[in-house]
């Protein structure tokens, strides 16, 4: 029986060993196998990918110097609407001194046209009161310019 154990039980449990090394050797395998197609897998998607990052990549730079350009002009408009506020400030200053003249020359001359007219009424011989009425200004104003006038001739006499 010894020797039926050692014919019987040595190469079962030999194998048994070698069903277990191969399904170990399988399992390696398969894992090795598994991995691979992963790694193409992964590949491939990386593969696929890669153009759109590329594109993606293209179109930010793209809008970068874009951006940067729409800066540039901004800044040159910024620039140029400065100059142009400045310069009509300038015009807005130099017409404001003209006005002032201009009024200041013709309050000078309404100013003489009123005395004129005083006088002229005066010499029709119209007392200060109804002058004031009809050129409608006040009544010490115009015995004011009669008054003047009387002293300039006392003073020309």
């Amino acid at each position: 029986m010894d020797t039926l154990l050692y014919w019987v039980a040595i190469p079962m449990v030999a194998n048994i060993f070698l069903i277990f090394f191969v399904i170990l050797s399988l399992r390696r395998l398969m894992r090795r196998l598994e991995d691979e197609a992963v790694h193409k897998a992964v590949d491939r998607v990386l593969a696929s990918l890669a153009p759109l990052v590329d594109q993606a990549r293209d179109l930010s730079q793209s809008f970068d110097e874009q951006l940067r350009e729409k800066q540039r002009l901004i800044q040159s408009l910024n620039e140029n609407l400065d100059r142009r506020i400045t310069a009509l400030s300038l015009m807005v200053n130099r017409t404001e001194a003209t006005l002032k003249a201009a009024e200041s020359q013709r309050h000078t001359s309404e100013s003489m046209d009123l005395q004129g007219a005083v006088l002229d009424l005066a010499d029709q011989g119209r007392d200060a009161e109804r002058i004031a009425r009809d050129l409608a200004v006040s009544p010490g104003e115009v015995s004011l310019i009669l008054e003047l006038k009387r002293k300039l001739d006392a003073l020309s006499r």
